[in-house]
């Protein structure tokens, strides 16, 4: 038996080991378009922020893969799944066969229609490189703006103060997608962020960049503001990345469409994490569940389902990333 996992985040290596547990003797090979060993996504802003290094990101599910006997293929971005012949097709011109699927490809940052025609004014806080490029050109910027609602601003916001930065959140309100943060919980967390010297403008939206000499830019708001600024880090939800599944057969919405026990319409096909909309037995209703803790419990189950471990999913109210690491959120951002 093979089975394959798109995806080397928490839900792509809890599906590794929950398929491994359950089916001892099986191939579990992991493709990842990644290239570093994985890393606390959460937690990239602390490296921006200086408080911690490279090798403190390291993620500690990723630690005893070879040990278990599940094998990493690097650099692997899909881009064509086949699934009536069990394929999936890379970037790279290579491809990979299967008896079942895990698809944990995670998501991908929502870039404003206003910063589409102006590419080197902004930079994502998405990724390790990212993190890593953000924090080299913040250390030679004076102003930044970030771009983003909930806690994905709040974090990338504190973590550009932190390193001297003149930071103006632009929070455009609540996210679209995932799990909002309660409004006592933000409204102290804003008030920390000012006391410390961010500037907040709220409910609007980048409207237009004006490059005003290829290193400033001027950012224009759709509530009339204007901020010159040296970078803007974008810091968004995370749309699924599923792109690759067009014409394959696999029924999506936002997300991969999956049952309670996280499978597809495709009976060898499973999805788990920021990519999958679950199917809620308790509310009814189709849903993406966003978040770290979420996501590992969503690929444990898909990668033990897969090696016919028969067991439902039920989302509980702690499965949220702002929750993860450390210390809670008000705590963080009040250091």
């Amino acid at each position: 038996m093979r089975y394959l996992i798109l995806g080397s985040g928490p839900a792509g290596i809890a599906a590794a080991k929950g398929a491994r547990t359950l089916d001892k003797d099986a191939e579990v090979v992991i493709a990842t378009e990644e290239h570093a060993a994985p890393y606390l996504r959460p937690s990239l802003p602390d490296l921006v922020s200086g408080e911690r290094e490279i090798s403190g990101l390291a993620n500690p599910q990723g630690k005893d893969l070879a040990e278990r006997k599940i094998r990493v293929l690097w650099g692997k971005r899909a881009r064509r799944l086949d699934a009536a012949k069990n394929r999936v097709f890379f970037s790279d011109g290579s491809e990979e066969t299967y008896n079942f699927l895990c698809i944990a490809t995670g998501g991908r940052p929502i870039l404003p229609a206003a910063l589409m025609g102006a590419p080197g004014s902004f930079l994502f806080l998405n990724s390790l490189g990212d993190a890593l490029r953000v924090r080299e050109r913040a250390m030679r910027s004076d102003t930044t703006v970030v771009y983003g609602p909930g806690y994905l601003g709040i974090e990338a916001a504190r973590a550009l103060r932190k390193i001297g930065n003149q930071v103006v959140w632009i929070n455009p309100g609540l996210p679209r997608f995932g799990n909002p943060i309660s409004g006592d919980v933000e409204a102290r967390v804003v008030d920390q962020l000012r006391s410390k010297g961010v500037k907040t403008m709220e409910g609007t939206e980048i409207a237009d960049v004006i490059d005003v000499d290829g290193r400033i830019y001027d950012v224009l708001t759709t509530g009339g503001g204007q901020v010159r600024c040296s970078l803007i880090v974008v810091a968004t939800e995370r749309l699924p990345g599923i792109g690759f599944l067009e014409g394959s057969g696999v029924k999506a919405g936002a997300g991969v469409l999956v049952s309670e026990y996280l499978g597809t319409n495709v009976s060898n096909i499973y999805a788990a994490g920021d990519c999958a909309e679950v199917y809620d037995i308790n509310r009814r209703e189709s849903r993406i569940n966003f978040g770290w803790r979420s996501a590992i419990k969503q690929g444990q189950l898909a990668g033990e389902n897969m090696a016919g471990g028969g067991k439902v999913y039920i989302k509980n109210t702690e499965d949220y990333f702002g929750l993860l690491y450390g210390a809670s959120l008000p705590e963080r951002v009040g250091e």
